[in-house]
């Protein structure tokens, strides 16, 4: 090997070193940048004519399990959709308090219930009188502070739901630019790991507020596909949108809260039940149209018997802001429905007016004697001890909610598993959401391991690097000194 070959082999290490060089500073100065993965600097012989004549750089490129990677943002999503259903199953749980306190519902029915018997051994006090109508109100007004705690919810997870979309709008907006970036630049054989580092991270994003599915194509770019293989992203950026809309207990999904469409938002797909799978934005749904509808449908249930059990007795106690118990009738002109009943019940008018007709009945049972108990013995006995019929499907605005509580069972009994049932799904999803977070957060961890940047491997590889830069240098300097001395001698 002549010395213009060895000179030559000696440059080819500097450049190499060089370049080893740059993309160690760029893995250590970005260590704790999000999404960035530890970039490698490939290199290989330079052979010519079946001979070493030097090294050659190759492309810059990324070490990424993408199976653990999507194990990762699957368990993500997951995490996701525990933990917005248990920030506001919380919410409900706050708004019922204590269950054993003397203001949970199921304790204050059984303080109306003991005021009845008061009143029913002395029917004419008018002291008892006036406070079972306030024990009565105290009822109604219970009902009506939770039911509107759980409209209040909902009315914020609309906000959320938005307010996600806007979010997956910009992520998905994000991928699809990276995607053209991408394509563009492997057409021309130019590999580009950091915009993909960069996707990686909008993938992720999108991932926390929907579960998706990753495919990768040949041309460098990705689709973003729902867990039955349908396309969110596939040959362009679409945008997801939503109607506004006022929540109240009559509003529902389908009905008065229109669909999440993909594309046009009139004639777009309609993607809500697909968006509902998993993630932030499919707990935040499943919330909006299930759980807390659920939970409404359940206190207007309470309400709706209640107030047909005391109006059947020969009392009409509890009324909506029209003065009548309402019934759900579709054949109605118009339409009549029980939906929103816990939000307005009260104490009839009538009743506040005269409370002696807890005594006398309302509308007044002719004959009645001043003195008679027969109809605070018939609350006390059978409306208030006695097993009451409860519907426990076809309810909702759309008839399509069940109470998942028992159909026959006292007031006082019901009341307590609907408080016991709402409140007990907030510790459900807690149970489920820490060994989720841990599963997740040693998934990640091993990915970091995997792919991210480990500072005393990229130092050790640095001092490598100076000692290969040293070794190249000495012989370049080594080269010149021999060169220098075959000049002198053929001078």
């Amino acid at each position: 090997m002549g010395l213009d070959v060895s000179l030559r082999t000696a440059m080819s290490g500097l450049r190499t070193v060089q370049q080893g060089l740059d993309v160690v500073s760029r893995n250590i100065a970005n260590a704790d940048t999000p999404g960035y993965t530890r970039k490698i600097q490939t290199q290989y012989t330079q052979v010519i004519q079946g001979q070493s004549v030097g090294v050659q750089t190759g492309n810059v490129e990324r070490e990424v399990d993408t199976a653990l990677q999507n194990e990762v943002r699957k368990q993500g999503s997951r995490v996701a959709n525990l933990s917005v259903t248990e920030r506001y199953l919380g919410q409900v749980e706050t708004l019922h308090g204590d269950p054993e306190s003397e203001s949970s519902l199921g304790n204050v029915l059984n303080q109306m219930k003991d005021g009845f018997t008061r009143l029913m051994d002395t029917p004419n006090s008018v002291p008892l009188q006036n406070e079972v109508v306030s024990l009565a109100d105290t009822v109604a007004r219970t009902l009506n502070r939770v039911a509107d705690g759980i409209n209040d919810i909902r009315t914020q997870v609309q906000v959320d739901i938005e307010d996600a979309l806007t979010d997956l709008n910009n992520q998905f907006q994000r991928v699809d630019d990276l995607n053209r970036q991408i394509r563009s630049l492997t057409a021309t054989g130019q590999p580009q790991p950091d915009l993909e580092d960069q996707r990686d991270e909008a993938l992720r994003k999108i991932s926390e507020q929907i579960e998706v599915n990753v495919m990768r194509r040949g041309d460098g770019t990705v689709s973003i596909l729902d867990r039955f293989g349908q396309p969110y992203l596939e040959a362009g950026y679409q945008p997801l949108s939503i109607s506004q809309v006022s929540i109240n207990p009559q509003a529902a999904y389908p009905g008065a809260i229109g669909p999440i469409r993909l594309g046009d938002p009139s004639t777009g797909t309609d993607v809500t039940a697909r968006l509902a799978q998993g993630g932030n934005l499919g707990g935040l749904l499943t919330l909006r149209d299930q759980t807390l509808p659920q939970f409404q449908a359940q206190l207007d249930e309470m309400a709706q018997t209640m107030g047909e059990a005391f109006e059947g007795a020969g009392l009409l106690l509890f009324t909506d802001s029209t003065g009548v118990v309402p019934v759900d009738d579709p054949l109605a002109s118009p339409p009549t429905s029980s939906v929103g009943f816990a939000n307005q019940i009260q104490v009839a008018q009538a009743v506040v007016d005269t409370p002696s007709l807890l005594r006398d009945g309302s509308p007044v049972v002719p004959g009645t004697a001043p003195a008679n108990s027969n109809l605070l013995r018939t609350i006390v006995d059978s409306v208030l001890g006695g097993d009451q019929t409860f519907d426990t499907t076809g309810l909702g605005p759309n008839a399509d909610l069940s109470t998942v509580l028992p159909g026959s069972t006292t007031l006082a009994s019901f009341a307590a598993e609907l408080v016991s049932h709402q409140t007990n799904l907030r510790a459900s999803t807690t149970a489920q959401l820490e060994p989720a977070t841990t599963l997740r957060d040693h998934l990640a961890t091993k990915l970091s391991d995997q792919s991210g940047v480990n500072l005393d491997q990229e130092v050790s590889l640095l001092i490598q690097l100076q000692r290969s830069y040293s070794s190249s240098a000495q012989v370049v300097s080594t080269n010149r000194q021999l060169f220098n001395d075959l000049i002198s001698i053929l001078r």
